[in-house]
């Protein structure tokens, strides 16, 4: 009952079952062929080897540890903002956030910083360092089995903007000041190594399994299999939603796509790279970048800008990506105060770093697939 109610109170959810029923009702009756299933066992199988890496206190190990080390509230910012870039490319932008943001709450009480700024860096960290991998971000798992790209066309479309998104995060910490900071004790995390090695080997099988090495649902097997010998209550932690959201848009699109006057109005806005990314980036602001990848992608057949677009797209308002919402509900729980001038803050820094960061993908879009 805990998942279902926890399913089910996802208002993103309701917008994209409300958009498939609408679509539906008004547009076109759904088809069956809409959904890309090995998209849905891509993500379940992301989802449920996340959670076992969750639960076995993986980057909650690492980071800890390597906070300890800072010596500087720059030192800090600069480990944690590494630890949620790196993290987020492979156990996903929100439970990088999840992790990290109750992390830097316990850090709070001994640094002299306001804790609008850390939170909006762990945030931008993780949305730029998502982009890396098909599972940092769900979407990139939907570009890849829709465009059917292989392992090499895949790091050759991420690959260059995750230098550049490094660098940019690098020189945000730099605003940091070098106050001295001395940090007690953090509740010890212990790794659980047997574990956690089969984990890694069955991640190996599920990232074979979203390159097509083999067949995906052997991989989605694998994972079951994992979590039922680990612990099969990891289940109930499994962020169903995500899959749910991505079946209703698949339907809600599929219903649009069979509208002439729809498709014909698209197309006007994605007829070239450019006009792609420009408009992949814009309606994220607006639609958040999953919607948005599934909506354009289904119109052109630019897969590099629809990709640059929508990642880069994360960036900006606090709806353009679903981390950004994520971290703003943190920011309420954990520290409460000044809701306004987190949200005003967040704006200011996203778009700032949304204009440098979308220029300069701007360009790298003629060098791609």
């Amino acid at each position: 009952m805990a998942v279902l109610k926890r399913v089910f109170s996802d208002k993103v959810l309701w917008i994209a079952g409300a958009a498939a029923i609408l679509t539906s009702i008004f547009i076109s009756p759904p088809q069956l062929m809409d959904i890309n299933w090995k998209t849905l066992a891509s993500i379940l199988s992301m989802m449920i080897i996340i959670q076992i890496y969750d639960y076995l206190d993986f980057l909650k190990y690492y980071a800890a540890y390597l906070t300890h080390k800072a010596k500087t509230t720059r030192q800090m910012m600069l480990i944690l903002a590494s630890i949620s870039f790196f993290g987020a490319m492979f156990l996903t932008n929100d439970v990088t956030i999840l992790t990290l943001v109750p992390l830097y709450y316990q850090l709070s009480k001994h640094l002299k910083v306001n804790p609008v700024f850390p939170v909006i860096v762990i945030a931008m960290a993780a949305n730029l360092g998502s982009i890396f991998t098909p599972f940092g971000n769900t979407h990139n798992l939907f570009l890849l089995t829709h465009y059917n790209l292989g392992i090499a066309q895949f790091f050759t479309m991420s690959a260059p903007i995750t230098i550049v998104n490094f660098l940019a995060i690098f020189l945000v910490t730099r605003f940091f000041a070098k106050d001295k900071v001395e940090l007690s004790k953090l509740p010890t995390v212990e790794l659980n190594i047997p574990s956690l090695t089969l984990t890694a080997f069955v991640t190996v099988i599920i990232f074979l399994g979203i390159f097509k090495v083999i067949p995906m649902w052997g991989s989605l097997i694998a994972a079951l299999l994992l979590v039922i010998f680990i612990n099969p209550h990891i289940l109930e932690s499994v962020d169903y939603s995500i899959v749910l959201i991505f079946m209703c848009f698949f339907i809600a699109v599929g219903n649009l796509n069979r509208d002439p006057a729809i498709v014909n109005h698209l197309h006007n806005f994605i007829q070239t790279k450019g006009s792609t990314y420009l408009t992949s980036i814009i309606t994220s602001q607006f639609i958040s970048n999953v919607p948005s990848t599934i909506l354009i992608s289904k119109f052109t057949t630019y897969v590099h800008a629809v990709f640059l677009g929508t990642n880069i797209g994360g960036l900006g308002s606090v709806v353009a990506s679903l981390a950004n919402l994520l971290a703003f509900k943190q920011y309420r729980f954990f520290f409460k105060e000044h809701p306004g001038k987190y949200l005003m803050w967040f704006s200011i820094i996203n778009f700032s770093m949304l204009l440098i960061i979308g220029t300069i993908g701007y360009f790298l879009i003629d060098f791609g697939l």
